[in-house]
């Protein structure tokens, strides 16, 4: 199995290709990056209440350019010193969905004005446009996800990852990535109802794209000798990007030759010259800055809101992990890699939210999803799409005619993210035995419960009365959860009712691939254990190594594991220096019994 996934791989983790390659490939990760969210700075503009005003409208331009910068600054701290692999970081979805729950509750919910997503805005609102201060609710987030961000940390740096894993599996994993996706389906319609002329138009595009037209294989014109074909394959990996473009350019033509209605009538959001004042009024060239919206304050109800983000986010990426691990041609991720990786997911939501953005960061499954089309897993390429990042979140005028887009065109490409999202939580179902009676109750309720009883505390809120107003905001943040509900949910469920490893899908869950080849198995085991490596800190591993109490440090690349053993048989821990013995004292590498031969 990890064979077949390594044989087309054109360059692994370690590999350097040609810097030109290197360059190209590492911008159309940032075209993946930034087609995947381009609903994002609208959504974070609808919770801050920064929607519709006039005074705000360069908003949405500041969060796309602050969202840009943020994720590559931490996709270069993760990749660099967290989990070493090429992994990009993105906004994490698990962050902002409980924040769009917890605005539908009357005490955080924006003026009817003033809000695109809001359920719980009426139209008779005595507030005024302007009566929700947008810096002083970023403010409130930033503190509030930064506060989270320090129990991620803590959580990668005191190994407690380990621990979770043991109660977690894909029942539980599955109804929360789905309840991520079902809660925000309103949001989406709400943007894409605006004109479902020119959404449908967005989804047909992106489906025609990405899954009808096949790959194009033609002879290499400038090498003719040869029998190698070149794949054509644009159309696939920028699916959202060419399908927005062509719409846009569209509703160009709709927009110069009038034929939009007028103000007020149906369809008139699809016009293309609604926000150009804003890209008239926002700088060349903006660097985002830490305390933009002001000094970051702490809210204990959006606290509780970041901390099932924070939950749901690390599950994620560990499956995220072994992913592109097996994607990139490395072995599957060490306990201290993950732990190592979880910290510095901590360290990029910190940096996420002083840059001013609204949210956390997490690992990037649509940019693995690249590596897996590319056949390059290098982790050169990301880094320099990291640092390419980076540069384009200061360019202001760049964030802010992306924002100008139609908004029916980001509502559609919302849709098909969060459909695909959903689509991959249910996924993890293929592991978990569906004919057992058992599943189908954890899985039902838990994600019944998820749907349901949110929309439930949002309508009697006033039932939530315990004498304590931060008590009561806790509760209503935690109760009025989507993803919250159902993992919880899910997690007692599927922990309480008796049931086998097997049944619940966990065996073959976190079963990792290895060589089947029982012949050269031995050597494998040597060859593998030599690119642990890739886990190894860029720099000072051997000073690291002289550290005796480094192996009782869950970050550190020579942690042991809190109840590993030291063996290199096949499926257990591997350890560097044990096979650095073998290949100077056995040059065939043999393995007996369980324990390396000296």
């Amino acid at each position: 199995m990890q064979q077949a996934i390594l044989s087309g791989l054109q360059y692994k983790v370690n590999d350097n290709p040609p810097w030109i390659t290197t360059i190209l490939l590492g911008f159309q990760h940032y075209l993946m990056l930034l087609s995947s969210n381009l609903a994002t700075p609208g959504l974070m503009a609808s919770i801050i209440c920064a929607v519709n005003i006039p005074e705000t409208m360069h908003v949405r331009s500041i969060l796309l350019g602050n969202m840009i910068f943020a994720c590559g600054l931490s996709t270069l701290v993760q990749t660099v010193f967290g989990v070493r692999l090429p992994i990009v970081q993105c906004p994490a979805f698990a962050f902002i969905v409980p924040m769009l729950a917890l605005v539908k509750i009357e005490r955080w919910s924006c003026p009817a004005s003033s809000s695109e997503t809001s359920g719980n805005a009426t139209s008779n609102s005595t507030q005024p446009p302007n009566s929700v201060d947008y810096t002083e609710r970023m403010s409130l987030l930033t503190g509030s996800i930064m506060v989270a961000a320090v129990l991620q940390m803590l959580i990668g740096v005191t190994g407690l990852v380990s621990v979770l894993l043991k109660f977690i599996g894909p029942l539980t994993v599955a109804p929360t990535i789905m309840l991520m996706g079902l809660s925000v389906a309103e949001t989406g319609f709400e943007l894409s109802g605006k004109h479902w002329g020119i959404s449908l138009g967005t989804i047909v595009l992106i489906i025609l794209f990405s899954e009808i037209i096949p790959i194009f294989k033609f002879r290499n014109p400038f090498d003719r000798k040869s029998d190698q074909k070149i794949e054509f394959v644009l159309h696939k990996l920028f699916s959202v990007i060419l399908s927005t473009c062509i719409m846009w350019f569209l509703c160009y033509i709709l927009t110069v030759t009038g034929a939009f209605p007028e103000k007020g009538n149906y369809g008139y959001e699809g016009r293309t010259d609604l926000r150009l004042g804003v890209i008239q009024e926002v700088a060349w060239v903006r660097f985002p800055y830490p305390g933009h919206f002001g000094i970051p304050k702490f809210n204990s109800a959006f606290f509780v809101a970041m901390i099932a983000g924070v939950i749901t986010s690390v599950i994620e990426s560990i499956g995220d992990y072994f992913t592109c691990a097996r994607l990139a041609g490395a072995l599957p991720p060490p306990p201290h890699a993950i732990n190592r990786g979880i910290f510095m997911e901590g360290v990029g939501c910190i940096i996420s939210a002083a840059v001013g953005t609204g949210f956390g960061v997490t690992s990037c499954s649509q940019n693995i999803g690249v590596i897996s089309l590319t056949k390059v897993g290098s982790r050169r390429v990301v880094i320099v799409a990291g640092i390419t990042m980076v540069v384009f979140g200061c360019f202001g005028k760049f964030s802010a005619l992306v924002v100008s887009m139609p908004d029916p065109i980001i509502g559609a490409s919302f849709l098909v993210l969060f459909g695909v999202l959903t689509a991959v939580g249910a996924s993890n179902l293929q592991y978990v035995d569906l004919n057992s009676s058992r599943n189908l109750v954890v899985f039902g309720i838990s994600l019944f419960l998820g749907l349901s009883f949110p929309n439930w505390v949002m309508r009697n809120e006033a039932l939530i009365r315990t004498g304590n107003t931060d008590l009561d905001q806790v509760l209503q943040a935690l109760l009025a959860n989507n993803m919250f509900m159902g993992c919880f949910s899910a997690l007692v469920l599927d922990n309480v009712i008796p049931g086998t490893d097997d049944e619940r899908g966990i065996v073959i869950w976190r079963e990792v691939p290895s060589d089947t080849d029982e012949e050269s198995e031995d050597i494998n085991m040597v060859n593998m254990n030599l690119s642990m490596k890739t886990y190894d800190l860029p720099f000072g591993m051997n000073l690291i190594r002289n550290f005796r109490w480094g192996k009782h440090v869950p970050i550190f690349p020579t942690f042991d594991g809190f109840d590993s053993v030291r063996c290199p048989c096949k499926g257990s821990p591997l350890y560097l220096e044990d096979f650095e013995v073998v290949l100077k004292n056995d040059k065939n590498g043999r393995v007996e019994n369980g324990t390396t031969k000296v």
